[in-house]
């Protein structure tokens, strides 16, 4: 039997801490106003309900594909990301 590839997921605060990027820096670079991330980050419903082209955008300026981006509301990833 194959193994199953457990794949990285983080939320999108800690992807662009990842990046070293300030909101401001990833709004420059994505399109996406610095509002919208802020947004976000606040809240994983609205980033769930957001436009695909917008996850897109930010998923591109981050260097992954939308897939990556950890969408649920509890992160189990480190808090030192944040």
């Amino acid at each position: 039997m194959g193994e199953i590839e457990k794949e990285e997921k983080y939320t999108l605060s800690q992807l662009r801490a990842l990046n070293n990027l300030t909101k401001e820096e990833l709004a420059k670079r994505s399109g996406v106003t610095s509002r919208t991330i802020i947004s976000y980050e606040m809240d994983v419903k609205k980033l769930r309900n957001g436009k695909y082209s917008t996850l897109e955008k930010l998923a591109k300026a981050l260097g992954v594909k939308v897939k990556d981006i950890f969408l649920d509301p509890v992160s189990e990833k480190p808090k030192k990301f944040i």
